[in-house]
């Protein structure tokens, strides 16, 4: 577990506050990749502050071998990625829970200011991506974040068949500069979005 900590004004490649897992290593429950075992971390409590990603992540980073997550009770503000997911960033495949977090005034410069869910893209052109594995969003506030792409708040991009539950959460004035201010889905096959305010 990560607990109780203030994380701040930290820098990485793939994350700058947090890191979980590798990406680009395909589907590690198939026996051909490495994995990273980090499973069945959880992250709470903690002030993850103004930290900044250069490729796929900012302030939270969720790769394959990070499977069975928790990340509850954080305060993750400030944080920015050049690429994906400015608060948090699922890239690849895993599963987890995020809840009861507040996710304020984060920046992507391309997808997901807030949240990022996404599948990695398949090595083999013309396959579909591995996707996710079930993800729930349970009760955040998810507000402030800006995406320079689709998907201010909350982005789901290829999870394909993996289950994400988007549940009771504040998703309040966010902005994305192309598509999907506070929800934008693609290649989204089993999603509930479900008593959320979305405003």
């Amino acid at each position: 577990q990560i607990s109780n900590s203030l994380i701040q004004s930290n820098g990485g490649q793939h994350g700058g506050g947090i890191r979980l897992g590798l990406p680009y290593t395909a589907n590690p429950d198939a026996g051909n990749a490495l994995d990273a075992e980090n499973d069945f971390v959880r992250i709470h409590h903690n002030r993850i502050l103004n930290n900044g990603g250069i490729l796929l992540a900012g302030g939270v980073a969720l790769f394959n071998g990070a499977e069975g997550y928790e990340i509850d009770h954080n305060v993750i503000c400030g944080n920015y990625s050049a690429e994906y997911g400015g608060g948090i960033s699922n890239f690849g495949y895993t599963s987890g829970s995020i809840h009861d977090n507040e996710i304020l005034f984060n920046n992507a410069f391309d997808e997901g200011g807030g949240i990022m869910i996404a599948g990695e893209l398949s090595p083999t052109p013309g396959e579909v991506s591995i996707g996710t594995g079930d993800i729930d969003i349970l009760r955040n506030r998810i507000q402030g974040n800006v995406s320079n792409d689709d998907g201010g708040g909350v982005r789901l991009l290829q999870p394909v068949a993996g289950k994400v539950r988007i549940v009771n959460n504040m998703i309040v004035n966010n902005l994305a500069t192309d598509t999907g201010g506070g929800i934008a889905l693609d290649d989204a096959l089993n999603v509930e979005i479900v008593n959320n305010t979305v405003a």
